[in-house]
């Protein structure tokens, strides 16, 4: 079996109508599981006026309108541990849920929080349409805080979950917490070893050394 999909050139009216019924599911189905929860935060926020919630949601609201407006992939990985991790690194994080126990100052949550989910936001929206779930080749992008590391969301969330966690800390988030990363740093590797096979992306690592945490990782 191939290592990744790549679109038929001319697949026939009846496939067409398939891959492009599947390609709306696989929009609106995991774009719809993100509202419901972001609507979860938002009461949240309204009923406690934590502004941690107020972030998470901002952070997650935004990955509903990039699933919806994303670009179609010219090379999408086949491997089952592929779509495992990008399916676990992305909804496991959904069933964090905000705690009555913090154990820093709000002031430093919020900070932390704050300035993860604008870099992660930033970085999203230089991605664009490229952005994605399942690791894929839907364009290489190099600019803004690419240029700093190659996957720039994953480490403006890393900062805003250190945030979130220390305001809202319970043994369930911290066991989340931890499934989620060992998710993530699969699916950082898995992305990279397909958008490897790109010459203009091993070029790009070149220049760019660290994948999440710079001078760590």
């Amino acid at each position: 079996m191939d290592r990744y999909w790549t679109p038929p050139g001319d697949p026939g009216q009846s496939k067409r109508i398939l891959i492009e019924l599947l390609s709306v599911l696989s929009r609106v189905l995991p774009a719809g599981y993100f509202a419901i929860v972001c609507i979860g935060f938002w009461k949240n926020f309204v009923e406690t006026g934590k502004w941690t919630s107020l972030l998470w949601m901002v952070s997650e609201g935004l990955v509903i309108l990039l699933l919806v407006s994303r670009r179609e992939s010219c090379r999408l990985s086949r491997h089952p541990w592929d779509w495992i991790v990008a399916l676990g690194g992305s909804f496991t994080v959904l069933l964090v849920r905000p705690a009555t126990t913090a154990i820093a100052p709000e002031f430093i949550c919020v900070a932390l929080q704050l300035a993860g989910t604008v870099f992660e936001i930033y970085a999203k929206v230089i991605l664009g349409r490229s952005f994605g779930i399942v690791a894929a080749d839907r364009g290489i992008v190099v600019m803004g805080p690419y240029r700093i590391v190659r996957h720039p969301i994953y480490l403006g969330y890393f900062v805003a979950h250190i945030g979130f966690l220390l305001a809202n800390w319970s043994l369930r988030n911290i066991a989340l917490y931890i499934v989620i990363y060992f998710f993530q740093i699969s699916r950082i590797l898995a992305e990279e070893r397909i958008l490897r096979e790109d010459e203009s992306y091993r070029s790009y690592c070149r220049s760019v050394r660290y994948r999440l945490i710079p001078y760590v990782f």
